[in-house]
């Protein structure tokens, strides 16, 4: 929360503006605790979901403070304390997006569609998860007919996770970093077995690349070439680059920019059993970390010891290694 950037944090940075949030009637000045827990929209959607949240978002006087309050109030544990701390987070998220899509594509922020999605967000959780003894209250809620509030279009959030392999086989997952203002690209992969254990995982620097594309082709090449080296001979591979997907598969033509590198990978191809398959990017994070932690290291490194690995992929790690998922809008 301490790095939200609304104009107040903008305006600590030395940059000049008029600041005039997009959460009220009577637009005031922005900080994050105006924008999450003071103004017209938040004060709506607070009082909304207060017979469930037990929360007076007035009381909060610091954003970070008041957040872990009521992360650690005593009975944050129970089935009930998990629903409440699912459902603040969530909201703290909805209000986030929905102010990003008041300001870059200059859609309204409405109260009503952030306690929709939010709604939404936990009855897929409670899903997913098999919540037990909830009470009629909650259920009442999450199962309470939104889609003629509003005219906005709320589609249901789903709840997606990295899946382990089957017994006995390997899943190598690998991902791309490119900035397209500077250039810089780098990739990253890892193999993990069927408990989600690390076999080896690395990261790699690209230089003169000119797209995204062409990084994640290189991290899939790197990727192919180290089981080769290591003598895996069958392996489970998700990108979540469908254009590389489709490449690979010859369902679309490869550009000739980098039909070398698409070469090489087709020769270790011949090299393993491979199977390739498209992933949502929120179940990719562990490669997606690699790839991004390629800029701080300039040779090609590669890791057999999860402990060692990068402190930004660690958390990734551990959260794939025991089912915890990631809610995809």
């Amino acid at each position: 929360m301490l790095h939200i950037i609304v104009d107040e944090t903008v305006k600590e940075k030395g940059v000049p503006l008029a600041s005039k949030c997009s959460c009220c009637t009577q637009a005031q000045e922005e900080n994050a605790l105006h924008l999450f827990f003071r103004s017209n929209i938040a004060n709506q959607i607070w009082s909304e979901l207060s017979h469930l949240l037990h929360f007076r978002n007035m009381e909060v006087s610091v954003v970070p403070e008041g957040v872990t309050a009521l992360l650690e109030r005593p009975e944050i544990n129970t089935p009930a304390g998990r629903l409440i701390r699912c459902t603040f987070m969530a909201v703290l998220w909805e209000i986030w997006c929905s102010w990003n899509r008041s300001r870059l594509q200059g859609q309204e922020m409405s109260a009503t569609h952030i306690i929709n999605r939010t709604l939404l967000s936990i009855r897929a959780i409670c899903i997913s998860f098999k919540f037990q003894n909830i009470s009629q209250t909650w259920l009442a809620s999450l199962h309470q007919n939104t889609s003629e509030k509003e005219n906005l279009k709320v589609r249901s959030p789903s709840i997606v996770k990295w899946l382990m392999p089957p017994p006995g086989r390997l899943k190598l997952n690998v991902d791309d970093a490119f900035k397209i203002t500077s250039g810089e690209a780098g990739g990253g992969g890892i193999l993990r077995d069927h408990e989600g254990n690390m076999c080896w995982a690395f990261t790699r620097k690209y230089y003169g690349l000119n797209s995204s594309l062409a990084a994640e082709a290189l991290a899939l090449r790197d990727g192919f070439s180290i089981c080769c080296n290591k003598g895996v001979t069958e392996v489970l591979v998700e990108t979540d680059s469908l254009n590389l997907l489709q490449i690979v598969t010859k369902q679309i033509s490869c550009p000739w920019d980098f039909a070398c590198i698409m070469q090489h990978i087709a020769a270790k191809s011949q090299l393993l059993e491979v199977k390739i398959t498209h992933t949502p990017r929120e179940a990719n994070r562990v490669a997606d970390c690699l790839a991004n932690s390629a800029a701080s290291c300039p040779h090609f490194l590669i890791w057999d010891c999860w402990a060692d690995l990068p402190t930004i992929v660690k958390e990734p790690y551990q959260f794939d290694k025991v089912g915890y998922p990631s809610i995809r809008p």
